[in-house]
């Protein structure tokens, strides 16, 4: 079983910036870095991919520390930050710095 000398350090805010913005630019021409639920789980919320990228390639900041996910071995990351039309939103992101790529996991106003 593994102990807490075992999980690897989070990011800081510019160590996560740059392989967010280098994993956009980087990342695949088809499919989107969203979880099927950030993409339909709550279209409610009127939040578009459009805006989560345009929240992504702004300035934003931690909303809260990082959070460790034991069971999906990963760093849990809130990034407040504003949509296309200048709303206040938070973007929830799974980082994988091995892979140097993200997932969106949720958002909103």
């Amino acid at each position: 079983m593994s102990t807490t000398e075992d999980i690897p350090p989070p990011l800081d805010e510019a160590g996560l910036r740059a392989l967010v913005l280098a994993a956009l630019e980087n990342g695949p021409e088809f499919g989107s870095p969203e979880t099927f639920h950030a993409r339909f789980g709550h279209i409610e919320r009127g939040l578009s991919l459009d805006d989560v990228i345009h929240g992504l390639d702004r300035a934003w900041r931690f909303e809260r520390p990082p959070e460790f996910n034991r069971d999906a071995w990963q760093w849990k990351y809130r990034l407040a930050t504003e949509s296309i039309d200048g709303e206040t939103m938070v973007i929830v992101i799974a980082a994988d710095t091995v892979n140097r790529s993200f997932e969106v996991i949720t958002r909103w106003k």
